[in-house]
């Protein structure tokens, strides 16, 4: 198979997002709040699908009314569906999600039974790595058994299989119950991706320090990662050979943040999922740098919209904004 023509599998959480509309009142304080799909992987999943990257998805969905429109979601966006996972008696994942007065956002997991912890090895044995271009995965399924040695198991057969892999920790430190035990484990996948993406948070929480080009030193990465790190409304940063570069963010008027990493991931992702490893190897920051600057246009566009995978802008959307944010 071509491998430009082999899918992307996201793997990890699906469940509904209930999104304040009240703006900067924090969880305590909406009064009203907007259902919508999300869950990290799977906001990159629907991304990677908008740009036009063939995408499947991974994951056990909960064998209630919300898993079943997760499903014909899923369906509808075009994303392949060969490895879900259905069992009766369990649960979709909800979470709600708000932004306090300083505009950071709060999160708050109902995990009930949840299905998309509740994942084994045996339910994966006919998975292929050869299959796919690349693995992405992320860490609110690592946080409960059996699901986390599923996918730690999943990510050792596909650096086995020599396919490439990305990861975003995507803390929320509300769901941790041993913080040490939980860094451990995110620092161990962190040394060995090929892609790594932070928010300045998650890598302050993971390395215990405020300065970047500090934190991401300490996290002892190889000189073949790319490691990115998303500042928010002051764009990112890309740590590559030995070497920082940065772009700046895009001013816009701010509707709801959830998704904007998300949104970064699926952008870098689309750019970088089909290069060879020699190819990937001989990036160069000229490229490095209009990449980030693609992938800061498309968080931008999710944070003037309301949800979370179905706020993933298109290619010709972010296009669109660049040709109207020139600098």
């Amino acid at each position: 198979m071509n491998q430009a023509l082999k899918p992307v599998l996201c793997a990890g959480e699906i469940l509904y997002d209930f999104i304040s509309r009240d703006r900067m009142q924090g969880l305590g304080g909406t009064t009203l709040f907007e259902k919508r799909p999300g869950g990290a992987p799977f906001n990159i999943a629907a991304g990677l699908q908008k740009l036009g990257v063939p995408t499947a998805f991974l994951s056990k969905i909960g064998f209630d009314e919300f898993g079943e429109a997760l499903v014909k979601y899923l369906n509808e966006l075009g994303i392949r569906t060969d490895y879900i996972v259905r069992e009766t008696g369990t649960k979709t994942t909800l979470a709600f999600a708000a932004l306090d007065s300083d505009g950071k956002p709060e999160f708050r997991f109902y995990r009930d039974r949840a299905a998309d912890i509740s994942l084994r090895k045996d339910e994966l044995k006919d998975l292929s790595p050869e299959d796919f271009s690349l693995f992405h995965f992320g860490s609110i399924a690592l946080l409960d058994e059996p699901s986390a040695s599923t996918y730690i198991d999943l990510f050792e057969r596909f650096k086995k299989a020599g396919v490439r892999t990305s990861f975003d920790p995507n803390v929320r430190k509300n769901a941790v119950v041993d913080h040490d035990t939980f860094r451990r484990k995110l620092r161990e996948i962190m040394r060995r991706v090929d892609i790594l993406k932070l928010s300045d948070e998650d890598l302050e929480y993971i390395a215990g320090k405020g300065d970047v080009e500090k934190a991401v030193e300490s996290l002892e990465v190889g000189r073949d990662e790319l490691v990115l790190v998303t500042l928010g409304s002051k764009g990112a940063r890309a740590f590559w050979r030995g070497r920082f570069i940065g772009e700046e963010g895009f001013k816009v008027e701010v509707a709801e943040t959830t998704g904007c990493g998300d949104s970064f991931m699926a952008a870098v992702i689309s750019r970088l999922y089909s290069l060879s490893d020699e190819r990937f190897k001989a990036l160069d920051f000229e490229t490095l740098g209009g990449i980030l600057r693609f992938a800061n246009a498309g968080a931008a566009i999710v944070a003037t919209r309301y949800g979370a995978a179905n706020a993933m802008p298109s290619g010709s959307e972010i296009g669109e904004f660049l040709q109207s944010h020139r600098r």
